[in-house]
């Protein structure tokens, strides 16, 4: 039996920021991150290194991933609680697995045998839940919805083409390149489902 959260209650409405906000506060893990460590090179080094051991605090970034993790399954159940079809139910479930999968990169940074495996499986995992739910928005009229699945569906075939014309410089530059396009649908998303949840409470 599915659960759906009283939309029409103002608290409801609050964990559908928690996208918006689990992107802000990953970049201000990483830039605060960045200034504990002058080391840094963005065209040189990986954001995971922020967790390893040569970071001078390597608990600020694998703890706030782990709390950012959690901000994105809440987000996802807040969005299950506004959902009406099957594509909107699964894309929400890919979420919240990204979501853990955020916070598995925090709990094994840089230098465990796991950290690659979640790290890319957490990329991979979220644009899979974004092109599944913009579908699922789509399909219910929700604006935004083809946007957000045409941005993250692009968002690997375009690494790829940029690997193999250029090549990344850095891990780095690709998960900037990573997170911005995840921040963008996230805002989308949001504004989405923020406006379906005052309707449905002014109904």
């Amino acid at each position: 039996m599915r659960i759906t959260l009283p939309a029409r209650l103002p608290w409801t409405r609050l964990p559908l920021y928690f996208g918006i906000i689990a992107v802000i506060i990953a970049g201000i893990i990483i830039g605060v991150s960045w200034a504990l460590n002058p080391w840094f090179v963005f065209t040189k080094n990986a954001f995971s290194d922020f967790g390893g051991p040569q970071s001078s605090c390597p608990e600020l970034y694998n703890y706030g991933l782990i709390v950012t993790g959690l901000l994105v399954i809440i987000y996802s159940l807040a969005i299950y609680s506004l959902a009406k079809n099957k594509m909107e139910i699964l894309g929400c479930a890919y979420m919240a697995l990204a979501g853990v999968f955020l916070a598995l990169i925090g709990i094994f940074p840089t230098g465990t045998e796991p950290h690659g495996f979640v790290s890319v499986w957490f990329f991979l995992q979220m644009y899979l839940a974004l092109i599944i739910l913009g579908l699922g928005m789509q399909n219910r009229g929700l604006k935004f919805g083809k946007e957000t699945t045409v941005i993250a569906a692009i968002a690997v075939p375009l690494a790829i083409v940029i690997d193999l014309l250029w090549g990344w410089p850095s891990a780095a530059v690709l998960e900037a390149y990573g997170i911005i396009l995840i921040g963008i649908c996230t805002v989308l998303v949001s504004v989405a489902y923020l406006g379906l949840a005052k309707a449905s409470r002014r109904g």
